[in-house]
């Protein structure tokens, strides 16, 4: 039989688990904040704000205090570096080990972003005594312990591949003293999507990777992005007058990258991609480069500067190129097509379109499709 007393403390213990859940999804969503904010992934302000307290960490560390796999940390920790916010240095204390410190002072801005809330929760201890906040500490240590597992004995377990396709991460490099950007995707690549934008400061770019994260590198300018194997395929064959285009998707990897407007932009895909969809109208192009073959290809285009080359090799699906109305343009299509228009002409059995005097133009983008092409439209806005 229940007591008044043991009611009271019953309604305190599940007052201290609520708030604890409460604590945790506050918290949780405060880093999701601070990371939108600083253009980084949660997990990358986790580490950085570690490192700012902590001075230095080991990747097996960083990887027990986030809870992640060895590989999904050492991605993790390489991207950072790339991106100049930490660096890999010999342990002062033991030379054969390897450590990760910060470097710069994205991990100070990140310690100052939480300085607030925690200087908020000191005060709120403040009052207590220490054998209370000795109690306090042991609770919140075996209430950590407890949720450390790996779910074994749990009703419900997320299936790998569900959880891998809500795996999310930011990267942004920095421009340093670049004077022009190049854009390389190394390998396949699932779904791309590319901008221009003004507002990035000193960044070269800024991205976003949804699904299979890629290795993504920076130096002099020059970014190269990696993608691991991939759980997708895609397609081609032609059946008739018609290319057939196919594609199998297990997980709903997306690629997004905005690009720094202050430079000019190289733009390369040597294994082919899923699809391309560029809204490239703020930014200087100076070629488009796409050499493994796309489901399709998507771009919208500023004004040129001088002669600007848009290659695409091994076929691709459906082509839209849309620039600037007036701009001088010429089209070569080899491997054959089923339908192509040039602002609204139609191609009848052709390989070579133009616009009335693009030989002659400065300024004209020269469109190059190999390998042939269901449908193909340029025009102008």
């Amino acid at each position: 039989m229940s007591t008044p007393e043991s009611d009271e403390r019953t309604d305190a213990i599940d007052a201290i688990l609520g708030a604890t859940g409460d604590l945790a999804a506050a918290r949780s969503a405060y880093g999701e904040r601070v990371a939108q904010r600083l253009g980084l992934a949660p997990a990358d302000v986790d580490v950085l704000r570690r490192l700012a307290l902590e001075g230095s960490m080991t990747v097996g560390r960083i990887g027990e205090a986030t809870g992640l796999t060895t590989g999904a940390t050492t991605r993790l920790v390489d991207r950072l570096e790339q991106a100049g916010f930490v660096r890999r240095v010999a342990d002062p204390t033991d030379r054969r080990r390897v450590v990760v410190e910060a470097a710069g002072d994205r991990p100070s801005a990140v310690a100052a972003a939480f300085a607030p809330a925690e200087d908020a929760a000191r005060s709120a201890l403040e009052p207590l005594d220490a054998a209370t906040l000795r109690a306090l500490a042991a609770y919140l240590d075996a209430a950590a312990a407890a949720y450390d597992t790996d779910g074994a004995a749990a009703p419900w377990r997320p299936d790998p591949a569900n959880a891998a396709a809500a795996a999310t991460a930011s990267v942004v490099g920095p421009i340093a003293s670049a004077h022009e950007g190049r854009l390389v995707f190394v390998t396949g690549a699932p779904s791309i999507t590319i901008k221009g934008g003004a507002d990035l400061g000193a960044d070269l770019y800024r991205a976003r990777f949804t699904g299979a994260i890629p290795s993504a590198r920076v130096r002099d300018g020059i970014i190269t992005i990696r993608y691991p194997k991939l759980a997708w395929f895609d397609w081609r064959a032609r059946i008739g007058d018609q290319w057939i285009n196919a594609s199998a998707h297990w997980r709903p990897d997306r690629t997004e990258i905005t690009l720094n407007t202050r430079l000019p932009w190289l733009i390369e895909l040597r294994g082919g991609a899923t699809a391309l969809d560029a809204d490239l109208r703020q930014v200087d192009v100076r070629g488009v480069e796409v050499t493994g073959g796309t489901g399709s290809l998507s771009l919208a285009l500023g004004k040129p500067s001088g002669i600007v080359r848009v290659r695409v090799k091994r076929g691709t699906g459906n082509v839209t190129v849309v620039r600037p109305e007036g701009v001088a343009v010429t089209m070569t299509m080899k491997g054959g097509y089923r339908s192509a228009t040039l602002d609204g002409d139609a191609a009848i059995d052709e390989q070579w379109m133009s616009t009335p005097g693009a030989q002659r133009a400065r300024e004209r983008y020269e469109i190059e499709l190999h390998g042939g092409a269901n449908g193909v439209t340029v025009r102008g806005e």
